[in-house]
Order: C-alpha cells, then structure tokens, then sequence
C-alpha cells in the first residue's frame, strides 16, 4: 500500500464530510486574502505557455481565482470529494485526483503536460516529516527543468498563535474537524523547504512574509491572521 494512503483517506473523509453537511473549510477564505496576494510576488514568474497546478485546492476556491489571472490552470486535490465539489462549482475549468506520494501519477501528469508550475498554499506542513522527501521528489518530478513552485507555508510562529488562540477561544470547529481526520498540523520553515528540494539546486525567486487568514470568526468578530511566509523557487539554471 502506497505511503500516501492515510492521506487520502484523511482528506476524502473531510471533505465528504463537508460535501455531506455543508461545511466550510477553516482555510476557505476568500482570494483577496489569499491567492490574490500571492498573485502579483510570481506571475512574472512564470513561464509563458506552461500549465500552472494548484496543488491541494479542495473546493477550488483560489483555482477559480488563479484561473482567471493564467491560461492554464488545473488543479489537484487527494481527495475525489474535493475534485468533485470544486469541478460542480466551476464546470469550465480542470480538476484532477492526484496523490503526490504516488510516484506513478505523478510521472503520467508530467508526461501528459510536460513540465508545470506549481502553486501551493499550505500544503506541505500537514505531510508528517517522515514522508517529506518523498513529497518534495513528486514536486520536482512536476516542476521538471524550468517549472516555478509558488509556495505559502505556516511559519514556525504558527504553532504558539494557533496553540495561543486555541487556550483563549477554545478549538475553532473547522479545526476540530481535521484533527478528527487524524491530520496532524505542524510547521514547516523556509529553509527546510530549501533543503527538501535541495537547497543547491534550486533559487529563491521571490519571498514575503504574510498570513494566513482564517474563515473562522473570533468573539470580537476579527479573523486569525496565522503566521506565514510565501516564496516562489525554480530550479538553479547552469
């Protein structure tokens, strides 16, 4: 059984789940605070011509917006719920199931579209240490010679606001939510990043400081903003 399988089964529970009871995600905020700012740090990036992947995109929300902006947009979620809700709310556009820890899909998208750029917006802190390297080589296989990966991720500042927010306000439901998948949050910084793809191979292109603005509301009614830091990299040309 591939490594990916509690993944999938985590996520596609989740999301039949909120398929089922109309739920919404605690990180399906609108594009003006998430892709829309990501946006202007990389799309001069980007190579004309090339597909762009929105890696992990559940309900589509910031493909749809991504989509508008670029020619060629797909995007990809483990869970086939996800897939499902995110094509039934956007029918012109592409969505596909992919598990990147299943080197076999991975190598027949690559072969199907060639080299892509990839976006990816908090993805990567919910994949446990043990599978990132194995991870980190499906992005590569994706990203080929001259794809971009545009990456958000939670800072290590994450952990103590979210543990911060959690003590004062108790757990927001959309969190409880996926902690009953079984995912496990964490934290991933920049520089493992860097490491896991290979820091003398590829180039910091573009990098910020930002955050991750949830959809759940506190008692005063503000938003958490998490901590998080966005950086767009690309394999080091000769």
């Amino acid at each position: 059984m591939p490594p990916a399988s509690p993944y999938a089964t985590s996520w596609e529970s989740y999301w039949s789940d909120a398929e089922a009871g109309g739920h919404s995600s605690l990180w399906d905020t609108e594009p003006e605070r998430a892709s829309a700012q990501d946006w202007p740090h990389f799309a001069a990036l980007l190579p004309p011509g090339r597909t762009l992947v929105d890696l992990g995109c559940g309900n589509g929300t910031q493909t749809r917006h991504l989509a508008r902006h670029h020619d060629h947009v797909i995007g990809t979620d483990i869970s086939p719920s996800a897939v499902r809700t995110a094509q039934a709310l956007h029918p012109a556009g592409t969505y596909l199931v992919l598990d990147l820890l299943d080197p076999k899909a991975v190598a027949e998208l690559h072969d199907r579209l060639g080299d892509v750029s990839v976006y990816m917006r908090t993805v990567l802190h919910q994949i446990r240490p043990e599978h990132r390297p194995a991870f980190a080589e499906g992005l590569r296989t994706l990203l080929g010679a001259d794809g971009v990966l545009a990456c958000t991720e939670l800072a290590p500042a994450a952990e103590p606001y979210l543990h911060e927010l959690v003590e004062r306000h108790g757990a927001p439901p959309g969190l409880t939510r996926v902690m009953a998948t079984g995912v496990q949050p964490g934290s991933v910084g920049r520089d493992e990043v860097l490491g896991l793809l290979g820091a003398g191979e590829y180039s910091v292109l573009a990098e910020a400081d930002t955050a991750i603005h949830l959809s759940h509301r506190l008692p005063n009614g503000e938003r958490p903003q998490v901590p998080a830091y966005f950086m767009a990299l690309r394999r080091t040309r000769a």
